[in-house]
């Protein structure tokens, strides 16, 4: 029995390179096994793919598509408040790896990183306290790079934390 038995897992970001790890590690069970673990995320390519990987399938049906999987997959974006709020709703505990984490993209398109890794954190804290919602753990993926941010990516994740 770990922290995460019986609970019902939402990590944001879950189709990003860390999201994706997380879910891994998650359904190892090495942490207890959780009722629900739901991918919120804005990729719907990445979650098809994922979906399929999941069900060792390389070809998409619709019996793949509408199978019973160990993984729900809900299409949404941490920017907008109301399609994070619903994809709260009935979670214990949240991954937060939802961010916008390359160098380059965040120099160049700093209020998009400003938008995801900190307004998006932003959404998650009110979308929580605003509906009292009964999610009893939230837990933040971060870089080293917000440490001594010398960038617009490690600032905004320095913000975000």
């Amino acid at each position: 029995m770990g922290p995460l038995e019986g609970r019902r897992v939402l990590v944001t970001g879950g189709t990003g390179s860390l999201g994706r790890l997380l879910i891994d590690r998650i359904r190892t069970g090495e942490q207890g096994h959780p009722d629900r673990i739901v991918v919120f995320s804005r990729d719907e390519a990445k979650q098809h793919e994922m979906r399929l990987a999941l069900q060792r399938r390389e070809v998409a049906t619709d019996d793949a598509v509408f199978a019973p999987s160990p993984v729900d997959f809900r299409i949404g974006d941490v920017t907008d408040l109301s399609s994070l709020s619903a994809a709260l709703r009935d979670t214990d505990v949240v991954f937060h790896a939802a961010a916008l984490k390359q160098v380059p993209t965040c120099e160049y398109a700093p209020f998009e990183a400003v938008k995801t890794n900190v307004l998006g954190a932003e959404n998650l804290v009110r979308a929580i306290r605003e509906q009292r919602l009964a999610v009893q753990t939230v837990i933040g993926i971060t870089t080293d790079k917000a440490c001594k941010p010398v960038n617009v990516m490690g600032m905004t994740k320095a913000l975000q934390e």
